[in-house]
C-alpha cells in the first residue's frame, strides 16, 4: 500500500504542475525520456484525444491534450513497473489493438494508467472531468502509436492464470 502511494505521487505532482501555464504544460520529463522510441511515440501520437486538441508540453516525451483542469498528459520513458497486485487491464481498440496498462486512481480524481510488459513505459494521467464517462479512452487512443513502437514482452495475468511459457 505505501509503495503505490509513492509511485502515486509522482504522477499527483504531475497533475498538480501539469496546468496550463503560458499556454505550454509543464510536465516533468520521464527518466527514459531521451530514448529514441519515445521521440517516435510523440510524432506518432494523435492530434485529438478524447476531443480535446493537442498543447504544447515543457519537457522531452511528453504530450498533452486539453488545458486547466482537464488536461490529459501522456509521458514517455516511465520506469517501467514490476509484477503488481494493482489492477492490470488489456484494452483493445476498435482495430483489435490490445496494450496492457496498470490502473490507479490518484487523488483529486485522477486516473494513472501506465503500460505492462513494455519498455520503454507510457504512462498517462486522466482527470476524470476530462473523460467522465470513459477515462480509459485516453488510453484506448494511445493503443495504435505505442503497439507499433514498443513491443509487449509481458502481458497482464490474473490470480490463478499461469505465465505464458
Amino acid at each position: 500500500m505505501l509503495r503505490s502511494r509513492l509511485l502515486a505521487l509522482p504522477a499527483a505532482g504531475l497533475m498538480a504542475l501539469g496546468l496550463v501555464s503560458c499556454g505550454t504544460v509543464t510536465v516533468p520529463a520521464g527518466a527514459d525520456a531521451a530514448n529514441p522510441v519515445c521521440a517516435d511515440i510523440v510524432l506518432g501520437a494523435p492530434p485529438e484525444v478524447l476531443g480535446m486538441e493537442r498543447a504544447e508540453t515543457s519537457s522531452q516525451g511528453t504530450v498533452a491534450w486539453g488545458s486547466g483542469e482537464d488536461t490529459i498528459v501522456m509521458r514517455c520513458g516511465v520506469t517501467p513497473p514490476g509484477p503488481t497486485t494493482d489492477l492490470c487491464t488489456t484494452l483493445a481498440d476498435g482495430d483489435g489493438v490490445e496494450v496492457d496498462w496498470i490502473v490507479r486512481e490518484l487523488e483529486d480524481e485522477v486516473f494513472l494508467y501506465t503500460t505492462y510488459g513494455r519498455e520503454p513505459a507510457v504512462d498517462v494521467t486522466v482527470p476524470r472531468s476530462a473523460a467522465p464517462d470513459q477515462p480509459s479512452g485516453a488510453a484506448l487512443a494511445l493503443s495504435q502509436v505505442i503497439s507499433r513502437n514498443i513491443e509487449a514482452t509481458d502481458f497482464c495475468i490474473g490470480p490463478g492464470d499461469q505465465p505464458a511459457q
